[in-house]
């Protein structure tokens, strides 16, 4: 019998994004990064500074494209809660402040 154990590692939000278009592709959305395979549950949420809730994803691939409601979002800060449960069972939480620059 052989056991395979994945090492998960650490699970990292950027704090500042710019999803205007221009510059590198990877800046255009803001996703969590991490290993995937490793997720057994997962949350995400972003709030703006009134505590409005402008994002949510329940998988790790969903990524924020910094539009509310159909309109791109306020330039400004907002902050996140990011609640993983991976497939030991081990769960992770961060929250912060990220930057929405356009």
């Amino acid at each position: 019998m052989v056991t395979v154990k994945l090492i998960c590692g650490e699970y990292f939000v950027p704090t500042i994004f710019s999803p205007n278009g221009t510059g590198p592709s990877e800046n255009n959305t803001l996703k969590v990064f991490g290993k995937p395979g490793c997720v057994k549950d997962y949350s995400f949420v972003i709030y703006d500074r009134w505590g409005q809730k402008v994002f949510d994803a329940t998988t790790i691939y969903l990524e924020w494209d910094g539009f509310y409601k159909g309109r791109p979002a306020q330039e400004g800060n907002y902050v996140y809660d990011l609640n993983i449960q991976l497939y030991d069972d081990t769960m992770l939480h961060k929250s912060g402040s990220l930057s929405l620059v356009r």
